[in-house]
């Protein structure tokens, strides 16, 4: 595992890189909040997850922390904000396979209109300078990757509520 900078919130709007991905699911802030916070329920809806965990005795709040495996990269993350149906933030403290030197992950989530929730969610990265050529092909696959996660977590809260 390779030691990453941590960063604050305000990372996520000033650095090299930023990657912006929207969705659109049909539930409740409540639900979709729910959906985020269960760590285990990543595998179900969150492409490509293998494994996500909580790693703090308490994962409810900032300054909680979680182990997850996507797609061939584990990170270990620290919550750095936590504003239940509102916001959820991490930065990456360490990353197997790391291209970065720095990762924060942000989410947002509004309600356009009842019963739509619009999931705002940013990754903001400082590269390891032999990643820079790699820009394209990551925001290509990560846009893909996404738009699949939210399709599928709109199915996982619908099965939710009829469970």
């Amino acid at each position: 595992m390779t030691t990453l900078v941590q960063r604050d919130l305000e990372f996520a709007d000033g650095a090299p890189w930023i990657f912006d991905f929207d969705g659109l699911v049909h539930a409740t802030p409540a639900e979709v909040w729910a959906a985020f916070v269960d760590n285990e329920s990543w595998t179900i809806w969150f492409e490509r997850c293998r494994s996500c965990k909580a790693t703090s005795a308490v994962f409810d709040g900032v300054g909680s922390t979680r182990s997850i495996a996507v797609n061939g990269l584990r990170v270990d993350e620290r919550f750095i904000a936590w504003e239940p149906e509102r916001l959820w933030a991490f930065t990456a403290t360490a990353m197997r396979m790391s291209m970065f030197t720095s990762l924060v992950e942000r989410a947002t989530f509004d309600e356009p209109e009842p019963g739509r929730i619009r999931i705002a969610y940013r990754m903001a990265a400082q590269p390891k300078w032999w990643a820079k050529p790699l820009r394209g092909v990551i925001a290509g696959q990560a846009t893909k990757s996404f738009a699949k996660s939210f399709a599928a977590l709109d199915v996982h809260l619908a099965d939710r509520r009829k469970a």
